[in-house]
């Protein structure tokens, strides 16, 4: 086993930290740590660094662990980009193998679901990704039984629910009964529309179109035929395993990761935070945090009053002390009357003019609110403060032609091999393949291997031609040059020949779509700007909760939303500073999303709040630290604050 020094601790410091400062003590404490463990770290605490700083120390040490690799899991490719951007070049061997990095459902596909369903089914995957497996169920929905249809459409009436319900179901590994995604059965006893139902979803995973979920459903198949192998193996192949924001790790996560590794030959750590356990079914909450955690309890993002006012939304006391050099600005809570909501943001810009924010490096301003989405009712979410504002899709892979040929999906890196280019422009091919209902003598999509098999069988010269172009292709798409035209116009010509005619207006949006423009126009969209009569202008972007996890704000607006209740007058005796002994569960997920929230900013923290959910508690709430400001109507006089 590898021991680290204090020289391998200054190391860490001279490439992680700003120049001249040290670790403290609790994270050094961490860096040394060499025994399964629990990390648990409060809002902008450095906890990232932290990980970075031991896997560099590690990797320095990876020729002493006898050919044994780590492994590295987080929740979102965003995260595993950060660790690959800020390792120095030192440390590029950490992925490499034996070592992996990646997602826990990438974690998942690649080691159980995709192998599994090889050797069941003989052939390989089609696709994983939740939006091809939706529309497959969309289609299928029209080869049922019409007594199954008929019952389906009586049962949720309309047609956009049926859908939901059929993208719902799921299959019970240990029976292969039909259950939601909470795992409740949808059947009592077996009959015609249960069994139609079964086969609709057993014929979409047969075909290798799937589901994230049903690649756990896959991989738990796979763990009742061979765990002691799999326990082994991976026990065998990794000494450590990180897992980051182990807080957003489901039941079904942990339960497998626990089965794969054996605590007595692998050493885990896992990092995260308990309170901001706000992705998946954020009712349940899975980690269980060992005995006597490590903690790192220092903001670096939060100022001491901050720090103050949020305290009484931890679900677990994290004894969280904020940052002193920051300057204290007393928290706001804008109240606003419902004729008045429209002018919230612009109370809000006012107040980081008042505050001086404007003028700080790198500012960020953001307004967040729990529910995006506007269903037409009078209840308040986001759009009720901003009209414009258009909820964020978000970002799975490339769904046009134009992403599968850019670079920055390919490749964001630099570092891939020409590989990488070939296989995402025969993925493009594949694509428009899949689109115009093409698929093999067996009824399955093509894959890359069958169709280039295929290409061969009917004319050797194209291709030939057909590798030529890919070539050609991959060194125009690493310069970054545009090749959409040539090769859509070349692929409809190799479709053609092989299939024949086809209504290749199916695959216009293909086509003609961006992602990259879609996300950059939502973008733009979700910004408030205002300027004030000096000429100064403050744009506040708007979001969700989930969508601004893990960021720094310097001034954060937490916008009232309404999720079965409204927020602030639902945790109105936290925001007095009072923590209850009991909670249901939609009390802590609501505490969860508040405290996410609220945790962004590290100058500036405010929250819009009706002024039903705050009368008769105004006197109370400014004992807490809070700061009851009005919203002002245009026209009239900001009123300077002092800092």
């Amino acid at each position: 086993m590898i021991s680290i020094s204090t020289e391998d601790i200054v190391k860490a410091e001279s490439l992680f930290l700003p120049n001249g400062d040290t670790f403290s003590e609790e994270k050094r404490s961490i860096l040394c740590c060499l025994e399964s463990k629990d990390i648990v770290a409060c809002p902008g605490s450095g906890k990232t660094t932290t990980l970075l700083a031991k896997l560099s120390i590690i990797g320095d040490h990876l020729h002493e662990l006898n050919n044994k690799g780590i492994c590295v899991l987080t929740h979102t490719n965003v995260a595993i980009d950060e660790i690959r951007e800020r390792l120095d070049v030192d440390s590029k061997k950490l992925f490499e193998y034996p070592n992996y990095f990646g997602t826990i459902q990438s974690f998942i596909n690649q080691y159980l679901a995709i192998p599994y369903f090889r050797n069941q089914f003989n052939r390989n995957v089609v696709s994983i990704d939740d939006e091809k497996y939706n529309e497959e169920v969309r289609k299928r929905f029209y080869t049922l039984d019409k007594g199954v249809k008929f019952w389906l459409i009586k049962t949720f009436k309309t047609q956009v629910d049926v859908f939901k319900y059929l993208i719902d179901i799921h299959l019970n590994p240990e029976n292969d009964t039909l259950i939601n995604g909470t795992g409740k059965p949808l059947f009592k006893s077996e009959g015609k529309t249960s069994n139609a139902l079964r086969g609709l979803k057993k014929g979409i995973i047969e075909d290798g179109i799937l589901s994230y979920d049903d690649a756990y459903y896959l991989a738990v198949k796979y763990m009742q035929q061979g765990e002691s192998h799999l326990r082994s193996f991976f026990s065998e192949r990794f000494a450590f395993v990180f897992i980051d924001e182990m807080q957003d790790t489901s039941p079904l996560q942990l339960d497998i990761l626990n089965r794969l590794f054996d605590k007595e030959k692998v050493i885990m750590q896992r990092f995260g935070d308990p309170n901001q356990a706000i992705y998946g079914n954020s009712e349940e909450f899975a980690w269980d945090i060992g005995q006597a955690p490590l903690k790192i309890t220092n903001s670096n993002r939060n100022s001491s009053i901050i720090s103050k006012v949020i305290a009484p939304f931890e679900l677990l006391e994290s004894g969280m002390t904020g940052n002193d050099q920051l300057p204290v600005i007393p928290p706001k809570i804008i109240v606003y009357d419902t004729e008045n909501i429209n002018n919230v943001l612009q109370r809000f810009a006012n107040l980081i003019i008042s505050n001086g924010l404007h003028n700080i490096g790198n500012n960020r301003f953001k307004a967040v609110g729990r529910i995006g989405k506007d269903n037409g009712d009078e209840r308040i979410k986001i759009p009720s403060y901003f009209q414009e504002y258009i909820q964020k899709r978000s970002a799975v892979g490339p769904k046009f032609v134009s992403d599968y040929l850019n670079k920055s999906f390919i490749d964001p890196h630099s570092d891939s091999d020409v590989k990488a280019y070939r296989n995402a422009i025969l993925a493009a091919l594949l694509r428009m393949v899949a689109i115009l209902g093409i698929r093999t003598d067996r009824g399955t999509y093509f894959s890359k291997k069958a169709l280039l098999n295929k290409v061969k069988e009917h004319d050797p010269m194209l291709y030939d031609s057909i590798q030529d172009k890919l070539m050609k292709w991959c060194l125009k798409v690493r310069m970054e040059e545009d090749v959409r035209e040539e090769f859509i116009v070349f692929s409809k010509e190799v479709i053609t020949l092989l299939f024949g005619n086809q209504s290749f207006e199916k695959l216009k949006t293909f086509f003609e779509g961006t992602q990259f423009e879609v996300e950059v126009s939502q973008s733009s969209l979700n910004i408030f700007s205002y300027t004030c009569d000096d000429g100064t202008t403050i744009n506040i972007d708007i979001d969700t909760i989930a969508g601004v996890k893990g960021e720094t704000h310097t001034a954060t607006l937490y916008l009232e939303t309404f999720y079965r209740n409204y927020d602030v007058s639902s945790l109105i005796d936290s925001f007095k500073g009072h923590k209850k002994e009991k909670i249901g569960k939609m009390g802590k997920v609501a505490l969860k999303n508040a405290y996410v929230a609220m945790s962004r900013p590290s100058h500036l923290l405010c929250v819009a709040a009706q002024r039903s959910s705050i009368e008769g508690h105004e006197e109370e709430l400014e004992k807490a630290g809070w700061e009851i400001v009005e919203v002002i109507s245009p026209g009239v006089e900001e009123v300077s604050t002092s800092v």
